[in-house]
């Protein structure tokens, strides 16, 4: 049985138990107070552990980031996105956790959908490992407001990208980068037909040293760290170097002394080059990211087969490449 008591400006919550110890909790208002004296009861009664009322959101994603990185490491994408729940509700009680908590944060928040979707989706991870793992009694929140989060628009799965850089403006931002390519610059022309030379991703290409290039009549690269959905870490794959890409490696010898990094700049400043040039040139909506897009068409435009392309670009699963592939209609010319 449970006793509501007033104690000052405070409530206190009393939950009496045959078979239990006597329990109790002190909370600022009385809604919080019988949340948790009806949540304690029904855990107990359930043969479940009685409900962590002081263990806060914030101390819960602390937890399960300095836990979970004694299996794998956490991401910095996850990190950052949890941040994000403790800035808004981090200093609500995990037991007493509402949807409303939920639909609060999306409120705080001014990002896209896809965005969102993902930041969701961690928060779940944590409440499920509470709940799983140390026995902690927390509500579902995160089932229980999706449905109206999926409604209103404020979650949804990113939308699938098909910008290809054309030619004309591949030949503007080479002609730009090389009139603007000053002593102690940044070679992103470089950096930007190397991405297209061998559809990697920008960390990859900035993580690439001079000890994983095996040059020669057949070049190749060790992609250190690979990304992949399965494996996080420790997943290195040889790659051939086609096309240029050899070439412009080679580019980059007197600048490095072939020691250490291949490219050493930081991704933001690449990044935040590319951009600036595209605003210059008046190119519109093209990201880092679709030079990977790029690279991967062109392999298919080449006629490479799609296991071969594979190999290039890293895809365990061949179906997720599709969404990398946009062919242009006049590249099926070749075909007799």
């Amino acid at each position: 049985m449970a006793v509501i008591q007033r104690r000052g400006k405070k409530w206190r919550a009393l939950v009496r138990l045959k078979g239990h110890p006597t329990l109790s909790k002190t909370f600022n208002g009385k809604k919080a107070a019988e949340d948790w004296a009806k949540l304690t009861e029904d855990a107990l009664k359930a043969g479940k552990t009685a409900p962590e009322a002081s263990v806060t959101l914030a101390d819960l994603i602390d937890r399960y980031i300095k836990e979970m990185a004694g299996f794998k490491p956490v991401s910095a994408t996850k990190r950052g996105n949890l941040t994000r729940w403790k800035e808004t509700i981090g200093h609500k009680e995990v037991s007493l956790l509402t949807p409303q908590d939920v639909l609060d944060h999306f409120s705080a928040r001014k990002a896209g959908p896809a965005t969102m979707a993902m930041e969701l989706g961690f928060l779940g991870e944590v409440l499920a490992a509470g709940r799983a793992l140390w026995l902690m009694t927390i509500p579902d929140v995160v089932k229980a407001a999706t449905p109206t989060l999926r409604r209103t628009g404020s979650i949804a799965k990113p939308m699938k990208r098909d910008r290809r850089p054309t030619e004309a403006e591949l030949t503007e931002l080479e002609t730009f980068f090389r009139y603007n390519n000053r002593k102690g610059m940044i070679p992103v022309w470089n950096i930007v037909s190397f991405a297209i030379e061998t559809a990697m991703r920008q960390g990859e290409i900035l993580r690439i040293t001079w000890e994983d290039y095996r040059p020669g009549d057949k070049p190749m690269i060790l992609i250190r760290d690979r990304k992949d959905p399965k494996i996080k870490d420790g997943n290195d794959q040889w790659v051939p170097l086609l096309g240029k890409s050899a070439e412009i490696i080679e580019r980059q010898a007197d600048a490095t002394g072939r020691k250490g990094l291949v490219f050493p700049y930081k991704g933001d400043s690449v990044t935040a080059a590319l951009g600036r040039a595209c605003l210059r040139l008046g190119i519109e909506d093209l990201r880092f990211h679709d030079l990977r897009h790029e690279g991967t068409s062109r392999l298919f435009e080449q006629g490479y087969q799609i296991q071969e392309v594979a190999i290039v670009t890293g895809h365990r699963d061949w179906h997720s490449l599709k969404r990398y592939t946009n062919l242009r209609p006049e590249s099926l010319h070749r075909i007799r």
